[in-house]
């Protein structure tokens, strides 16, 4: 009895285990499987792709998405031959199922294989339904017998199917489209199906379906079905530089989507004309610079005078590249939705009316360089100035105009800020604080105070007497003329840049301006690095655009000019343009400047000498640059009528 005690005792054998856990696990899924209903019919499997726009094939315009079957291979059983079969629940795959995924061992479970394949033919992703969970707890889960986490390696007891029943049912696969090309791509689902009867072997095959089930005959090998979709991503993406909202669209198809804020319009045909305009997204051709226009609409609607005289229509599908986008559907009230403005597909720079669902905003950007240095400043402005009821967007549109009577520059503040104020190789290298420039000088100033008290309105320009401003604020441009010194002759197209009176104009910079630039378009300095400098608008003249950003400027010689102090709230805007040849000494640390040789009574210095000494040399510099190399003198003619003289 003692010895037949321990024998019971003892622990069990796997064999032992084995027949308790199937006993177990029968008792427990019956009521289950009872309450389940009917399984799973004999329809054929669905794969769908998303996100996805409808369409024949659906278009998908992200780089990731999901690759979606509903339900997966699986394993049908009968219990003689002459039965039809069924598919199996869990249950029956758990304790009598075709199960396997070890090439090496025993390898019989169903499984499910999907593959996505680019426009070339080549293979962008393949993967295989995952292994179920066959344990004890996975049957009380909700849904039972999901994937196991992780997923195994190859054994002889993986199960890669689906059941009948309340299981978990079917895979999804995430596919990455980053860098791969556009055009369509094909999903290929392949079923492989197992089958058995009674005890005897799986095989891999599929029922004959019969109305609402299967029959007795099978299909050896697997099924294969296929979807397609189209891979459309955005050739180009414009944001506002606020991030009021943006603007997608295609070159070839025509087509584009505008959101502003948390509302998107519906995709829009470009190449469908509008009713009675027959405008609505066109391409131009350009080669050079592009200054953005302040007022879209006004652009579009005289786009002879807006566009550069070099534009030119530029059709994709005649194998043209497009520099420019013109979109011009305005909202009607059949349509709450509309979008008129004017876009750099190089740059990524625009500027654009916006209305989706009622909601109008005027959307810019600098473009994708300039807006990673302005936007952080802009976004404070913006805030500040919509505090006091003012909107910065027709700050920025804000048009500086200085002539010689019969020639004119116009800039707007917008313009100004397409300077990149980077100093990275390739453009004016500012090595040190104090640095003296020749040659022809650009210089772009704006700051806005919205507190402080109103100022009054204070403005001149070197088009009109007396030729001279003195400013209120304690900051910006003064400017003095020279009644003594001659002036030197306006000679040809870049006589109001290189002619006319001597000015002498200094300048004080705030730290928080909203535009700070200065550029050598063309000359030399007194840095140790390149010593050549351009605005941004007359690439591709030049490998690289760089500026620096002043604390004071002295500027002598001749030009065109403008300087204005304007009233804003209960503040002041403050704009100082100037375009001229001559010398100009950034952030001079000594006690003398320019000014002196508008005062015959200023006693010489060591310090100053040094200064002349210096001068003296880039003037020099420049002077034999411009007089001697033919090449320079045509590339300064050149740069010149790039900017927008009319």
């Amino acid at each position: 009895m003692t010895q037949h005690r321990r024998r019971r005792r003892a622990a069990p054998t796997s064999r032992h285990l084995r027949r308790l856990g199937a006993t177990v696990l029968a008792t427990t899924v019956v009521a289950t499987l009872v309450s389940a209903g009917a399984g799973l019919g004999p329809a054929s499997a669905g794969t769908t792709v998303s996100p996805a726009e409808p369409g024949d094939p659906p278009v998908v315009r992200g780089d990731s998405v999901t690759i979606d079957v509903d339900r997966v291979a699986m394993h049908h059983a009968r219990t003689a031959a002459t039965q039809n079969f069924a598919p199996a629940p869990a249950s029956t795959v758990a304790l009598t199922g075709c199960r396997g995924d070890n090439p090496n061992g025993t390898n019989a479970s169903p499984r499910t294989e999907v593959t996505v394949t680019a426009p070339d033919g080549s293979t962008v992703l393949s993967r295989v339904s995952p292994v179920r969970d066959l344990g004890l707890l996975p049957f009380l889960t909700s849904p039972p017998n999901q994937p196991l986490d992780p997923q195994p390696g190859p054994a002889n007891a993986n199960y890669r199917g689906d059941f009948s029943g309340n299981a978990h049912h079917g895979m999804n696969v995430d596919v990455s489209l980053a860098g791969e090309p556009a055009g369509v791509y094909t999903v290929t689902t392949t079923d492989h199906n197992t089958v058995k009867t009674g005890l005897g072997a799986c095989s891999f095959a599929t029922p004959e379906t019969l109305g609402t089930g299967f029959g007795k005959n099978v299909t050896p090998g697997p099924v294969v079905t296929t979807e397609t979709f189209e891979y459309r991503p955005w050739a180009a993406q414009f944001v506002d530089v606020l991030g009021k909202g943006a603007v997608r669209a295609n070159i070839e198809p025509a087509e584009y989507e505008v959101a502003v804020g948390s509302k998107t319009s519906p995709l829009y045909d470009g190449d469908l004309p509008l009713a009675g305009t027959g405008r609505n997204q066109q391409f131009y051709g350009l080669q050079g610079a592009f200054a953005l226009p302040n007022n879209p609409q006004a652009c579009l609607d005289d786009l002879t005078a807006c566009l550069p005289s070099r534009a030119y229509p530029c059709q994709p599908s005649f194998g043209c590249t497009p520099r420019l986008m013109i979109i011009d559907r305005p909202a009607t009230a059949a349509d709450p939705n509309g979008l008129v403005g004017v876009f750099d597909l190089d740059t990524r720079a625009f500027v654009a009316h916006a209305t989706v669902d009622g909601t109008t905003r005027t959307l810019l950007s600098l473009g994708t360089t300039n807006d990673g240095y302005y936007r952080d400043l802009l976004q404070k402005l913006a805030a500040g100035a919509a505090a006091q009821g003012v909107d910065l967007a027709s700050i920025l549109a804000t048009e500086v105009r200085v002539g010689t009577g019969d020639q004119q520059v116009s800039l707007s503040l917008l313009n100004g800020l397409q300077v990149d104020p980077s100093t990275k190789p390739g453009g004016v290298q500012i090595a040190s604080d104090a640095t003296v420039q020749a040659g022809v000088v650009l210089d772009i100033y704006s700051s806005l105070r919205l507190t402080g008290g109103a100022c009054a309105t204070n403005s001149a320009s070197s088009d009109s007497a007396p030729d001279r401003f003195t400013p209120n604020e304690d900051h910006g441009y003064t400017v003095t003329r020279s009644d003594l010194l001659p002036e030197v002759p306006r000679v040809g197209p870049l006589g109001a840049v290189v002619g006319g009176p001597l000015y002498h104009v200094t300048g004080r910079f705030r730290s928080d301006a909203l535009v700070n630039t200065a550029t050598a378009v063309l000359g030399v300095d007194t840095a140790v690095d390149e010593p050549n400098g351009y605005p941004v608008w007359v690439n591709p003249f030049l490998s690289g655009v760089s500026t620096v950003e002043p604390r004071t400027m002295d500027f002598l010689g001749t030009g065109t000019w403008s300087a204005s102090e304007t009233l804003v709230g209960a503040g002041c805007l403050v704009v100082d343009f100037l375009l001229g040849t001559g010398v100009a000494v950034y952030n001079n640390p000594l006690p003398v400047g320019l000014g002196t040789v508008f005062d015959p009574l200023a006693t010489p210095s060591p310090a100053a000498e040094r200064l002349t000494d210096a001068i003296d040399q880039a003037v020099d510099d420049v002077v034999g640059q411009l007089s001697t190399n033919p090449v320079v003198s045509s590339l300064l003619t050149q740069v010149t009528a790039l900017l927008p003289l009319s």
